[in-house]
C-alpha cells in the first residue's frame, strides 16, 4: 500500500467513525451559544512525524491557536508547522524544508457525556519549502506553494482550560505531499 493510499484510508476510516458516532451528538441536549464567536481561545503546540514524499521521515513541531468558534462545533484554527530532512551520500549532501502556516476549520463532533471529542477538518497552507545541495547540478531552490490539508483527529479535555489531542493529516503540496501524525496540546483561555 503507498503512503497516499494509505492516508485516504486512515482518513475514511474517521469519517466512517465520526458518521458512527453521529446518532450520540444528535441526542445532546442544546447548549448555551456562549462559545460561539471568533477570539483569542486558546494557545497549543503539538510534535509529530511527517513523512514527505519523496524524501526521509522527519520531526515536525508546530504551534497553534484556538481562534474560536464560526458556528456551533466548526472551529477556526490557524497554525504554524516546521519540519526539515537531510541526507548525506558520500560526499554530498541534501536537506529539505518546510515552513507552513496553514488556516484550518475543524467539525467537532462530540460525544454525549463524555470528555473525548473527534473531528475532522480541511484547510488552505502557504508552504515555503527549501532545498539545498552541494551536489554538482542540483544548487538550491525556494518555492512558495499552496497547500490544502485534510485532517481527522481526537481530543481529550483533561481539565477545562487543558486539551490534548492526537491528529492524522495529509497536505497536498504540489511535489510535495505530506502524511503527518500528530500528538499535542491546547491551553484554553477561559474568560
Amino acid at each position: 500500500m503507498t503512503r497516499a493510499s494509505f492516508g485516504f484510508v486512515a482518513l475514511f476510516t474517521a469519517i466512517g467513525l465520526c458518521c458512527a458516532l453521529s446518532p450520540a451528538v444528535a441526542q445532546q441536549d442544546q447548549t448555551a451559544q456562549s462559545d460561539v464567536g471568533l477570539g483569542f481561545r486558546g494557545l497549543g503546540g503539538s510534535i509529530g512525524l511527517v513523512d514527505p514524499e519523496d524524501a526521509s521521515s522527519a520531526l515536525l513541531l508546530g504551534l497553534h491557536v484556538d481562534a474560536g468558534q464560526i458556528v456551533r462545533n466548526v472551529r477556526l484554527i490557524p497554525s504554524l508547522s516546521y519540519w526539515s530532512v537531510g541526507a548525506d551520500v558520500g560526499p554530498y549532501s541534501a536537506d529539505i524544508s518546510d515552513l507552513a502556516f496553514n488556516a484550518d476549520v475543524n467539525v467537532d463532533f462530540p460525544l454525549q457525556g463524555g470528555r473525548l471529542t473527534p473531528y475532522l477538518g480541511g484547510g488552505l497552507g502557504v508552504n515555503f519549502l527549501k532545498f539545498d545541495s552541494n551536489a554538482p547540478g542540483a544548487g538550491s531552490s525556494d518555492d512558495t506553494k499552496l497547500g490544502i490539508n485534510v485532517l481527522g483527529g481526537m481530543r481529550n479535555d483533561v481539565m477545562p482550560n487543558l486539551a490534548l489531542f492526537g491528529e492524522l493529516r495529509y497536505t497536498f503540496v504540489s511535489d510535495a505531499n505530506q502524511l503527518k501524525l500528530l500528538g499535542g496540546f491546547t491551553y484554553k483561555f477561559i474568560y
